[in-house]
């Protein structure tokens, strides 16, 4: 008898996460925290800097989480990029650098904060910003999420699996 290898679930294009819309390399890292724009929300600083394409990076320290945290923040980060690229300015990379308190925060209301800053990002990366460093944007206990969407992802009706029985 022989085995075919198990069919992969067709993805939109869109919401793919290739190892090309990645930034993996410690050297791509260190080049966007140096020239890149800074936007500063309540739990993550994010650095813009022009790129051939969208990709995204993620950095979470030691200091923000455990292990268990940190990848789950990780796991938040990449999901909210690969279902929301309409968010993020195209042909840019972005790295996404976690702060204290965004290890307990849900699908949702990581993209409700990317949601937020969604013209600061356009206009940073386009050079009208304030200067090298955005002001910052601090939102309220549930992100900026309104009051409807918080209901329906505590009641279970978020249609994201990264945010079902967390939050």
């Amino acid at each position: 008898m022989t085995h075919s290898p198990p069919k992969r679930l067709g993805l939109p294009t869109q919401e793919r996460f290739p190892k090309a819309a990645r930034i993996r390399q410690r050297r791509d890292f260190v080049h966007i925290q140096r020239h890149g724009r800074r936007i500063h929300t309540r739990h993550f600083a994010i650095i813009l800097a022009s790129g051939a394409q969208q990709r995204l990076g993620v950095t979470v320290s030691k200091r923000v989480a455990g292990a268990v945290g940190r990848n789950r923040i990780k796991r938040l980060v990449r999901e909210v990029f690969r279902r929301n690229r309409q968010l993020f300015p195209p042909d840019c990379n972005v790295v996404m650098i976690a702060r204290k308190g965004a290890d307990g925060l849900s699908y949702l209301q990581v993209r409700v904060e990317v949601a937020q800053v969604r013209s600061v990002m356009r206009r940073a990366l386009a050079g009208t910003g304030r200067g090298p460093r955005s002001k910052p944007v601090h939102s309220d206990a549930h992100g900026g999420a309104p009051a409807s969407l918080v209901a329906a992802e505590q009641s279970g009706q978020c249609s994201s699996s990264s945010s079902k029985g967390r939050g």
